[in-house]
């Protein structure tokens, strides 16, 4: 047996998981952790006693995969005599997808990477890894025990029941993964896929299991949930949209409250608020990203939609749904941002008075329409445009308290 293949037989059965990024992968993470639990593995909050180390990170901006490459480094250096040898360690989620088997190049210390859809695959992967090499008289060299699973394209539907949740009072509820609406800036439609819609049954048996381990409380997730659509037949008989969902979800027995993440301003109906007003369970809040104020800015970002339908939509919402919250994502700096798109933004973000923003300065994505455009707006001037909407926006959230 060669000395590497013992080091990885001798090391224990603790996972440590950290998460970058946004709900989606939170529940990913969630679902990685639930599938090793049930292989007899168990959680550690400490990354030096841990076996095994996943990273499920996110590649919406250059700074989150900065954290990742950095935290990659780190655990390799700092690494504690209390796991005899060298931990297994994992990149999964959107940079998995993003740089597939290029990660290994940047990073040698990575042993597998799996993308999005794979992440079922991973207790076998690892089970691989710690498989005992007796009877090979070669030993394995570094670059062939490397691992990558970045082809799948649909889940299989079990892995969101293994009943494991980081907070008892609360689930996160997977209804739809992927995107079609390629925004311009966006890496999500090249990293998470086409748009593909859970089965309405599995999505409410769910909750119902979550029901029965006592949580009350759930969010339904997706990067476009008002795009949900799950049947089929020309006719649209038998089709189940988002509104329809809503309305099952509000009906099942022991759940007290339920929101929903994230909507797209387009694919945003009248229906969808008058819902939201109707439904006593349903939160009376609403994730809706405007991006920018500037129509020549919202075109160049494909966003699908201009400054006065966002204002009309915000009116119209909270004329239905009475003292509802609303916040946003907004970028600033995005290539040829003027001051006056800027300020467009500005006085879009006042006029309407968001609960909360997120504000982000723009960088670069691989695979997006964006990359071809020149990033001229300088690094302290997207600063300068972050803070200032940033402090108005705090004002805003502090007047509403």
């Amino acid at each position: 047996m060669s000395k590497e293949s013992k080091t990885y037989k001798n090391m224990p059965k603790k996972i440590y998981i950290r998460t970058f990024g946004c709900q989606m992968n939170v529940r990913d993470s969630e679902v990685i952790a639930g599938l090793l639990k049930t292989n007899n593995y168990e959680l550690t909050a400490n990354s030096n006693e841990a076996g095994v180390i996943i990273f499920n990170t996110c590649s919406v901006r250059q700074h989150a995969e900065d954290k990742v490459w950095s935290e990659i480094g780190r655990v390799s250096k700092s690494q504690s005599v209390k796991v005899s040898g060298k931990p297994i360690i994992g990149v999964v989620g959107c940079m998995a997808n993003n740089y597939r088997e290029a990660i290994f190049e940047r990073s040698p210390q990575v042993d597998f990477v799996v993308g999005t859809a794979d992440i079922h695959m991973i207790p076998g992967i690892i089970k691989k890894m710690l498989a005992s090499t007796e009877n090979r008289v070669q030993r394995i060299e570094l670059f062939e025990r490397k691992i990558w699973e970045t082809d799948g394209e649909v889940r299989p539907e079990e892995i969101y029941h293994t009943g494991f949740h980081l907070d008892c009072e609360h689930a996160f509820v997977v209804i739809s993964e992927g995107c079609e609406n390629y925004c311009s800036y966006c890496v999500v439609p090249y990293v998470r896929g086409k748009l593909r819609s859970r089965n309405y049954a599995d999505i409410l048996d769910e909750i119902k299991e979550d029901i029965d381990a006592g949580i009350k409380k759930i969010t339904l997730l997706g990067q476009n949930v008002n795009a949900y659509q799950f049947g089929v037949g020309s006719s649209g008989f038998g089709v189940k949209k988002f509104v329809d969902l809503l309305e099952m979800v509000n009906r099942v027995n022991g759940l007290e409250e339920f929101s929903f993440v994230t909507s797209h301003p387009k694919g945003t109906s009248e229906e969808l608020f008058r819902a939201m007003a109707e439904y006593a369970k349903l939160k009376k809040y609403l994730h809706l990203p405007v991006q920018s104020g500037s129509d020549r800015i919202l075109k160049l970002m494909n966003r699908g939609y201009g400054r006065k339908f966002y204002l009309d939509l915000a009116h119209i919402y909270r004329t239905i749904v009475k003292d509802g919250a609303l916040t946003t994502d907004i970028i600033v700096g995005f290539p040829s941002e003027t001051e006056q798109d800027f300020q467009d933004t500005y006085d879009l973000v006042q006029e309407i008075g968001f609960n909360a923003a997120y504000i982000f300065k723009y960088s670069p994505r691989p695979n997006t329409e964006a990359l071809k455009f020149a990033d001229d707006v300088t690094k302290t001037e997207k600063e300068r445009r972050h803070s200032l909407i940033l402090e108005l926006q705090k004002k805003m959230s502090k007047d509403k308290k």
